[in-house]
């Protein structure tokens, strides 16, 4: 059992993405623990957030409400230091504000002017005409801008029903344009803009405030005077002790009992209008905002278990990812087995040994129509030279392979009836195909050299044939191996031989006659270097010259070109260079 355990341990460090994925998923999982345990609490915080939302919307009103009044102020200040006010044609009342904000753009909607006695003599809107005929000397919006020469903002000034906010100005004669304040000239009156509360009402508190569920109370904090408020609240003057007691506690910004509503959160925040300083307050009752606060909790209970869900399907595939490696392993293993079974070892060799002319890409399927040449054992020797473990398929004695290409970590399988006692033995195309399946995916990169298709179909079916080399081509793409198969053309049925063609790379066939054209000097020194070489005599640049009677750079244009696409190969022998055809050479001519 322990051994069992040690083994599956040293399972789990060799693979470090999923030690870490479950490193994460403990780590997750406490978190939600901790979230879980401590959701009793989650009311709590649902309620201060609430309390902080509306601190900041309580806070917005207030900006927005200040800034209102300030920008009418600076317009109206922009709008007195024009040289003749005569020209805004004001006296009709006829709420025509298009002259003014032809002007200036803004907040203004009224523009009552006052002259230098206190009399109102023009205004911008018929909701105003009452006041023309008006002396409103003893005002303080008319009194203060005329003794400070400086803006004025009268609250809270009660025209029969309605509230309003008066802003002035003053205004003096002059001819040009100085900048504000402008003694140049003789004072000449006010001009006054009025701001409705209830405008200000619609414009920022009804958009926040939600009937049934909160409610506002807006006093002036020197009177002690309500300004506004929702239906449902008393006057200031009912609830001072109510207030006092708060703030005596720490302060309006708070969630405290509140005399008929219970617990309730309660905000405030002041609102600066010239000398006179308003606070708005906001209360919401808990009561109110209880389908709220359930509505919050299912989202959190929602998010955690959307969490659990996610975290459980991920460790339940990350188990399956894991038992799917042990299967793989186990597969291996018992790949290894078979593979250790049969005497087929997975290895490299150290030493070099023969070089072919043609160097072969990784993840293809070759194809040589083998002559007496070996030139697919070249290929595979060549390839076993960089560093590819290869496993041999032939048909020849590999005894014999091994001991010409001096090898000793390279296998081979057999193809024959006979079984030898040492040496892997089969002529089963789906046999062989397996363990050629088996030694590639177990090897990091491999050669694979199936020798002799022309035999196998003898003993096999071509569709089973051709099935099983789909299937190494399959194979080759996926590990990038390199497979070289060999035949014999003229032993099996050109149909069938035109199909093996369809699924490789033929080497030395119609692949290498497409990409090759030479010319009949070329294939003349091709022929003529081929003859010399078959008896082994060598060839050099001077041979060349003198037997084809052409010039010395002539020769090595022609020998370069030759070299360059594989067909011949030039060896350096002290001062003496050697020419040889190669065996894509021979291909050509013959």
């Amino acid at each position: 059992m322990s051994s069992i355990f040690f083994e599956r341990v040293k399972i789990l460090k060799s693979n470090k993405l999923l030690l870490i994925t479950l490193i994460s998923l403990v780590i997750i999982g406490s978190i939600i623990l901790v979230n879980y345990l401590s959701f009793s609490d989650i009311e709590e915080v649902i309620i201060n957030q609430l309390k902080e939302n509306q601190l900041i919307k309580t806070e917005h009103i207030a900006s927005q409400t200040e800034n209102h009044i300030l920008q009418v102020k600076d317009e109206l200040i922009t709008l007195s230091k024009f040289p003749v006010m005569e020209t805004f044609d004001i006296t009709k009342c006829n709420d025509n504000m298009k002259l003014v904000h032809e002007k200036i753009e803004g907040k203004i909607d009224s523009l009552i002017r006052v002259d230098k006695a206190g009399n109102v003599v023009e205004c911008s809107s018929p909701s105003f005409s009452d006041y023309l005929g008006m002396n409103i000397q003893n005002k303080d919006y008319f009194k203060i801008p005329k003794e400070t020469s400086e803006p004025f903002i009268a609250g809270s000034v009660n025209q029969g029903s309605n509230l309003q906010i008066i802003v002035s100005a003053p205004l003096f004669e002059t001819t040009k344009y100085t900048p504000y304040p402008n003694f140049v000239g003789e004072f000449k009156g006010t001009l006054l803009s009025i701001v409705e509360l209830n405008k200000l009402y619609d414009l920022y508190f009804h958009p926040i405030i939600r009937t049934g569920e909160n409610y506002f109370l807006l006093i002036d904090m020197s009177s002690k005077e309500t300004i506004l408020k929702s239906s449902q609240l008393e006057d200031y003057s009912e609830l001072e002790n109510n207030y006092n007691n708060l703030l005596k506690k720490g302060g309006l910004d708070t969630i405290s009992h509140f005399e008929g509503f219970g617990e309730t959160i309660i905000t405030s925040s002041d609102i600066y209008l010239g000398s006179e300083t308003w606070r708005l307050i906001l209360l919401t009752p808990l009561d109110n905002v209880g389908k709220e606060i359930r509505i919050m909790q299912r989202r959190h209970l929602f998010s955690l278990g959307f969490v659990i869900v996610v975290i459980t399907t991920i460790f339940f595939f990350i188990f399956s990812l894991y038992k799917s490696k042990e299967k793989v392993q186990m597969e291996l293993d018992k790949t290894n087995v078979t593979l250790e079974k049969l005497g087929i070892n997975i290895g490299t060799e150290e030493d070099k040994y023969t070089l072919a002319d043609i160097s072969l890409d990784a993840g293809k399927v070759y194809l040589v129509k083998e002559d007496d040449e070996n030139h697919a054992h070249e290929l595979f020797i060549s390839s076993l030279n960089r560093g590819f473990a290869g496993l041999g398929v032939v048909r020849e004695d590999p005894r014999a392979i091994k001991k010409r290409y001096n090898l000793h970590k390279t296998s081979f399988v057999w193809l024959t009836y006979t079984r030898v006692e040492g040496i892997p033995c089969e002529n089963n195309i789906e046999n062989l195909s397996k363990l050629i399946s088996e030694f590639v995916k177990k090897s990091e990169k491999s050669v694979i050299l199936l020798d002799r298709l022309d035999y196998l179909l003898t003993e096999n079916q071509f569709e089973d044939i051709l099935k099983n080399i789909h299937a190494l081509k399959d194979l080759a793409t996926q590990h990038d191996c390199i497979i070289i198969l060999s035949v014999n053309p003229e032993l099996i049925q050109e149909s069938h031989l035109k199909a093996i063609e369809a699924e490789t790379i033929d080497l030395y066939g119609k692949h290498l006659k497409k990409k090759v054209e030479l010319s009949e000097l070329e294939l003349n020194i091709l022929k003529y270097i081929n003859e010399n070489n078959v008896i082994n005599k060598l060839v050099s640049y001077k041979d060349i010259t003198i037997n084809f009677k052409i010039t010395k750079p002539t020769t090595r244009v022609k020998i370069s070109n030759l070299q360059n696409i594989g067909l011949l190969q030039v060896e350096q022998k002290g001062r003496f260079k050697s020419i040889k055809i190669t065996s894509s050479g021979r291909r050509i001519i013959s």
